[in-house]
């Protein structure tokens, strides 16, 4: 499933790196876009909710001239009950 999120690019993080435990091999983290997103409630209301969307490091500058701005980030979504999303 393809998603399009569109939002205020509000920071990039990198995530820590964790220990497989099974095979002792340490991955790294992956960097993530934090992505306010403003969704329309019935009563009217626009509730802000933070999204995290995970991308490759070879793509981390390209979002870095972004960050303040509005974006459309086209996603790919991975589910094991709560929704996450990435980029290829």
């Amino acid at each position: 499933m393809k998603a399009i999120l569109e939002g205020l690019l509000y920071a990039i993080h990198k995530g820590n790196d964790f220990k497989d435990k099974e095979t002792g091999e340490v991955i790294p983290g992956k960097h993530k876009l934090e992505l306010v997103l403003e969704n329309e409630l019935k009563s009217g209301s626009v509730k802000h909710e933070l999204q995290e969307v995970s991308i490759p490091d070879n793509r981390v500058k390209e979002f870095e001239a972004q960050i303040g701005k509005k974006v459309q980030v086209k996603c790919d979504v991975i589910s094991k009950g709560q929704i996450s999303f990435y980029v290829k």
